[in-house]
């Protein structure tokens, strides 16, 4: 994006026209193949998270509950975190099912069937801890072992009551299900950078395969809407990966590793104070860099290929 978009610039103030025009039709190239290749990716990725991550995928839609096979995808809703419901849904049959399962047959499960999951792999898992507690005071407890090994799989669940109590097992019922809704991630967070870094792709995918059409006709500099449009798309690729680590990191919560690990029981003990020092220092470092690269990116994007002006020999 960054090359059609220098490119888009020189053709607009009619310099290094030659220069421009070629770079630009690579750029278009490289670009369109890119975008189309996401597309596979994103697919992949869907399965894959459906698989591992179905709270992710059911947030993702601000799917509250399971419906029948194959699930439809929300283009466009109005999540309503408060009464869990989503407001003026527009969805295509049909699209969901085959991403997430691959088949016509299988169900995308919605959000309070997997709380409801959660809540009994919660409960499943309090004996596990229990008799973790028990092996670390007596490794030789043979009974403590066996349930561990029974129930170890759900012992991440009941990890989740930490944050409400210091013994899971003397969790209460309002608690258990307060922490079976904490597998919930931000609906709304996760359905709206979803859907806008979707969009951004699918606007990728036209402008480029504008440009490249434009291109094969040899004519990127006059179409002046076009240029004027790759020029501001240029920060549009950062805003999409970004969007894409909220989905990422969104999507995950509340888990540091999936169904093992909280995020809350993951956090360092190191002091406040040495984090914040840290975190500036890296700010200040990082910042440092991004002023300096912008001044060297302003200083020879108006040099531009060479100081002379001329396009270089072969």
């Amino acid at each position: 994006m960054f090359v059609l978009s220098i490119s888009a610039l020189f053709m607009l103030k009619r310099r290094h026209l030659e220069f421009a025009r070629r770079s630009a039709t690579v750029a278009v190239s490289f670009g369109l193949a890119a975008a189309l290749s996401v597309v596979v990716l994103g697919d992949e990725s869907g399965y894959t998270a459906n698989q591992h991550q179905k709270m992710k995928i059911a947030a993702m839609e601000s799917m509250w509950h399971t419906e029948p096979a194959p699930a439809p995808f929300v283009v466009f809703g109005i999540p309503d975190v408060k009464n869990r419901t989503t407001h003026a849904e527009v969805k295509v049959p049909w699209m969901l099912g085959l991403i997430a399962t691959r088949s016509t047959d299988q169900e995308v499960q919605g959000i309070y069937e997997l709380v409801a999951t959660a809540r009994e792999r919660i409960v499943a898992g309090i004996p596990a801890y229990t008799a973790l507690r028990a092996l670390r005071a007596d490794p030789h407890n043979t009974p403590a072992r066996q349930t561990l090994e029974a129930h170890a799989g759900d012992l991440g669940y009941a990890l989740l009551l930490r944050r409400y109590v210091p013994d899971p097992a003397s969790a209460t019922a309002a608690q258990i299900d307060q922490a079976a809704w904490d597998t919930v991630p931000s609906v709304g967070w996760l359905f709206w950078s979803f859907r806008v870094m979707v969009a951004m792709g699918f606007f990728f995918i036209v402008l480029f395969g504008w440009g490249f059409w434009l291109a094969a006709r040899r004519s990127c500099d006059q179409q002046r809407g076009f240029l004027r449009i790759a020029l501001w798309s240029l920060p549009l690729p950062w805003l999409a990966a970004e969007l894409g680590w909220v989905v990422a990191e969104h999507g995950r919560q509340p888990w540091a590793i999936e169904g093992v690990l909280p995020t809350f029981l993951a956090v360092s003990p190191i002091p406040v104070s040495s984090v914040a020092t840290s975190l500036a220092g890296f700010v200040l470092f990082y910042t440092t860099l991004a002023v300096v690269d912008v001044m060297l990116l302003r200083k020879y994007i108006r040099l531009g290929p060479n100081p002379s002006g001329a396009v270089a020999p072969h």
